[in-house]
């Protein structure tokens, strides 16, 4: 068995922790609103820590990317209290993994599994108002991990989204929003 810890919450709702604020941040927050984590970096730190110690997978659910970089240390953490102790942990949805965060997941051996279906569902909204053009287009890198010679899972997030296999191949190869444009063309890969 393993756990499951979640670090924040969806950037399409505006609640995944990121490292700069989001483009349109929401109706009554500062201007340097970048969401917000669930645990402090001392907390996380020692749940991961915990699982290590009794050998358990550890799962993070983790969108924004200093959630992400809160699990990397976390991970980081509990493998120097643990040397030699390989549990497999999982980056749930990275939906803005950075590029720089690549290496470091691959080096501490945390398996990508990403939620390229966001380009569809959200992808319009994300690059006008969650994450804005730029931060938009590399929403979900499954490229960047590729790569970087690692393997990853692309799922669906049943029920958040319907759980329909094609959809998320089509979303993982060829990342087409809604409307019909395609979001982060360097990050498509063949099927």
């Amino acid at each position: 068995g393993g756990v499951k810890i979640t670090l924040d919450g969806s950037p399409q709702g505006k609640t995944a922790w990121l490292s700069q604020p989001y483009y349109q941040v929401p109706e009554g927050q500062q201007p340097s609103y970048a969401g917000y984590p669930i645990f402090t970096n001392a907390q996380a730190d020692d749940l991961i820590t915990r699982a290590w110690e009794r050998g358990w997978q550890a799962l993070a659910h983790a969108n924004g990317d200093a959630a992400i970089d809160q699990f990397i240390h976390a991970v980081d953490a509990a493998q120097k209290a643990h040397p030699g102790k390989t549990l497999l942990p999982v980056l749930v949805h990275g939906q803005t993994l950075r590029r720089d965060q690549v290496p470091q997941i691959a080096r501490l051996g945390i398996f990508p599994s990403l939620f390229p279906m966001h380009t569809y569902y959200w992808g319009d909204w994300h690059r006008e108002s969650v994450l804005g053009p730029e931060r938009a287009e590399n929403i979900s890198p499954i490229r960047w991990v590729l790569d970087a010679g690692m393997k990853f899972t692309s799922h669906h997030d049943a029920p958040v989204v319907f759980p329909d296999s094609m959809r998320v191949l089509d979303a993982t190869v060829n990342r087409t929003t809604r409307s019909g444009q395609v979001l982060g063309p360097e990050q498509r890969v063949t099927p």
